[in-house]
């Protein structure tokens, strides 16, 4: 027998690539560089930081470098993150390597030293394409500015940032100018371009980025080449993740190019009736020119928005004693030449409808027409703004019934229609698209007339209520604020270390709880910090319960855990970094909760300088998730008026939401298996929404969130797989509402920011009830 001696191979040694990189401390705290590799422009690297030879953070190195694009250089290779200053304070030496090949990044800072070095490599600008001509960006400037956008070399578009964002991390965040902007569309021809910014004086500013566009998306295109039918599916998921938009000041050409479908025949018989006298005119005009033609009209003499309701059942009993269903008109009022049509043909295929209302155009002063784009049936903003109430159409049974409530007024009429069925929302319809032109209101006047018809509904539901007439920008607005039953409350913050921060949140909101006689539990998740665990051991002495949790950070979990150990009748979930500002946020949260269909409230936060962080979430932007108006300010009235007045979404953040422990025990609390971080809220919220609960956003709750300032943001690049598998599961779960969010409209945009252009192409304008379409079961491991 022969024998070998075997040797073990010999291990090459990493590589580690030749690099120019750069490292530099701000005086804010804020460490930026960048890796670049000339070998591989391409690559991109993970950077661990390090402090005093200790690793604290990691952070991806892909974000934009204007240093390196001056140069002509591939520029998507730079970081930046927010270091404490106590943090800075206490060490000595600070640097940074790339993770798992020990290659330094830039040159080791010493803290003790290098003060007189300071720099600060963060961009001051940034461009985004969102999806088909659709770009955001910012610019770290004070004063507005008007940018040129140059596309393959050619000025386009103009635009004005004039808006507001933040930029950084959570500690170290920026208030920057903000803009958004679309290109012509003639570059949507499925070419690869280039679009950059500069300066009205000509100067480039450094933020560039490459975009693809189809006319009418990927599957129009698709289906206009014809031949490829396999690849529709691939066009449609396509659209789905990166979906186009045109802006709204383009509508009227936008409703020429995607016109509504034709009605189907109906042999419905329609009676209108015009409620009031003064611009009666223009819908009697409007009416003679209706392509459908089983209709009568009459005119109720009377002030604006007034109704007789004996004239009213004298029309009906008379000259339209033959009418199915009733349309009811303001005067001045301009109906398309198919609104007729498409009501009849509406109540044909729903008739167990009792009423429906359509969305609207606005006329403004310059001539130009505007798109008044409405949820599906929102019973709260009916209340706090009467927003369905201008045109609408009745089933004759049941307006007669409500004529017996004796309504004065347009709104009174409407809200009458739903003061047995109460808050019902299956009986009502919307139909996408407009219906007809709105006439200028006076909100003065049509605020006093809808603050009394909605305390009028109120009364005669039974519900004990105040509204108070508030100022609207678009519409009338008031605020309700339901009487509310003593119930016992407990806040439940989860935390971990971070002292500040959550000293903050207990002292800003103790004058919100003592005014409703609620309860604090703080669940302490793995704390360790020895200030944090004695000032934590001292909340007792404050009447505040602590309640020790465990584990790796799962938010979810925290909060069922809490739930368990209480038996409060609500909960009102809170982020450690909320802070308050006044004592009424809560007792707010808790009227809207009076109503016993409402499972969940949510709040409007803004970051601590003014602009909003939350405003309700609206599902199916870039096939996830976002929040709305996160592109004004607080005292911005908002798309529609809707920062002004309470309204449902389909979901609000779980950084301030109040709900009954009941229900949330009924759906099985929050998902801590698939959703442990990101999208739980998301998920609890539509399943309230499926056992037949209503989510309402209010305005009149307002406090200040440093998003994530607590645990940090989930792009970083320890973080973002399980942000994209938890995504995953969101798509597969509610894919269906995120293709249709019956609180959203479907001719908006679902690129970028919500209620920030037109849907190019719309979806689907069928009539809708505000229904959810069952959830999918994702089984675990998939």
């Amino acid at each position: 027998m022969s024998m070998s001696r075997l040797s073990r191979p010999e291990i090459e040694p990493l590589i580690t690539p030749k690099l120019v990189s750069r490292l530099a401390l701000a005086s804010d705290g804020t460490l930026s560089g960048f890796v670049y590799s000339p070998q591989a422009p391409e690559r991109r690297f993970t950077v661990e930081i390090l402090l005093d030879g200790l690793v604290f953070r990691t952070a991806y190195a892909d974000a934009f470098v204007p240093a390196l694009a001056e140069q002509g250089l591939e520029a998507s290779c730079g970081f930046a993150i927010a270091i404490e200053p106590n943090l800075l304070r206490a060490a000595r030496a600070l640097e940074a390597r790339l993770a798992n090949l020990d290659a330094p990044v830039g040159r080791p800072l010493d803290l003790a030293r290098d003060h007189a070095s300071l720099a600060d490599l963060r961009k001051t600008c940034e461009l985004r394409w969102l999806g088909g001509l659709h770009f955001e960006g910012w610019i770290d400037s004070e004063p507005a500015l008007f940018l040129e956008a140059i596309v393959d070399g050619e000025a386009v578009a103009q635009v004005h940032a004039t808006a507001w964002t933040h930029s950084g991390e959570p500690a170290a965040r920026r208030i920057v100018r903000a803009f958004h902007l679309h290109v012509p569309q003639r570059f949507a021809n499925g070419r690869v371009h280039r679009i950059s910014l500069r300066r009205g004086n000509g100067e480039p500013i450094p933020a560039t980025t490459v975009f693809v566009a189809f006319p009418d998306g990927l599957t129009g295109m698709i289906d206009a080449l014809g031949g490829y039918g396999a690849e529709r599916l691939r066009g449609k998921l396509y659209d789905q993740l990166i979906p186009a938009s045109l802006p709204l000041s383009d509508y009227v050409n936008w409703r020429d190019r995607f016109p509504l479908p034709a009605p189907q025949e109906s042999g419905l018989s329609l009676a209108v009736v015009v409620a009031g006298a003064a611009g009666t005119e223009q819908t009697l005009a409007a009416l003679d020119a209706q392509t459908y033609e089983r209709w009568m009209a009459g005119v109720i003499d009377g002030k604006p928005l007034s109704v007789d309701p004996d004239a009213i059942l004298e029309f009906l009993d008379d000259a339209a004693f033959d009418a199915h269903h009733i349309v009811i008109a303001m005067p001045g009022v301009v109906l398309e030449p198919n609104a007729l049509a498409r009501i009849a043909a509406a109540f044909a295929a729903y008739p167990d409808a009792i009423a429906l209302y359509g969305d609207l155009d606005f006329l403004a002063e310059d001539g130009r027409l505007w798109p008044l784009a409405f949820p599906a049936f929102d019973y709260e903003r009916m209340l706090e703004q009467g927003y369905c109430a201008h045109l609408f159409a009745a089933r004759r049974d049941v307006l007669r019934t409500g004529l017996e409530a004796r309504p004065d007024n347009l709104y009174r009429l409407f809200n009458c229609l739903l003061d047995h069925a109460g808050p019902h929302q299956d009986c009502i319809l919307h139909l996408p698209g407009a219906l007809a032109t709105l006439p200028k209101l006076d909100r003065a006047n049509a605020s006093y007339q809808l603050a009394a018809a909605s305390q009028m509904h109120l009364d005669a539901r039974g519900i004990s209520a105040d509204v108070i007439p508030q100022r609207g920008h678009l519409f009338p607005a008031v605020r309700i604020g339901r009487a509310m039953a003593y119930q016992r409350v407990t806040v439940v913050i989860p935390t971990r270390d971070r002292l500040p921060l959550l000293r903050t949140c207990l002292d800003s909101i103790a004058p919100a709880v003592d005014r409703c006689r609620a309860d604090i539990l703080v669940v302490d998740n793995d704390s360790a910090d020895p200030d944090t665990m004695a000032y934590l051991a001292g909340l007792a002495r404050r009447g505040v319960r602590t309640l020790r949790v465990e584990g790796p950070f799962n938010f979810a979990r925290l909060n069922n855990q809490a739930c368990t150990v209480l038996d409060s009748d609500v909960l009102c979930l809170l982020n450690n970094d909320i802070e308050a500002s006044s004592d009424d946020w809560l007792v707010e949260m808790l009227t809207r909760l009076a109503e016993p269909d409402v499972g969940a409230v949510g709040a409007l936060l803004t970051w601590p300088g003014g602009v909003v962080q939350h405003g309700g979430v609206v599902l199916g932007m870039n096939f996830a998730a976002s929040h709305a108006f996160t592109d004004r300010f607080a005292n911005d009235p908002g798309f529609l008026d809707q920062l002004r007045v309470a309204h449902e979404c389909s979901a609000v953040t779980a950084a301030c939401l109040a709900t009954r422990r009941s229900d949330y025990l009924a759906v099985g609390g929050m998902d801590e298996a698939r959703f442990a971080v990101a999208f739980n809220d998301v998920d609890y919220c539509l399943r309230l929404r499926q056992a037949g609960k209503r989510i309402v956003f209010t305005p009149h709750a307002k406090l200040v969130h440093t998003e994530s300032a607590s645990r940090g943001v989930d792009d970083r690049a320890d973080r973002r797989g399980r942000f994209e598998h938890e995504l995953s599961l969101l798509r597969a779960r509610w894919g269906e509402w995120l293709n249709e969010d019956p609180t959203y409209n479907p001719q908006l945009s679902r690129d970028g920011i919500p209620y920030s252009g037109l849907a190019w192409p719309p979806g689907p304008r069928n009539p809708r009830y505000n229904h959810l379409a069952p959830a999918r079961d994702v089984p675990l491991g998939f």
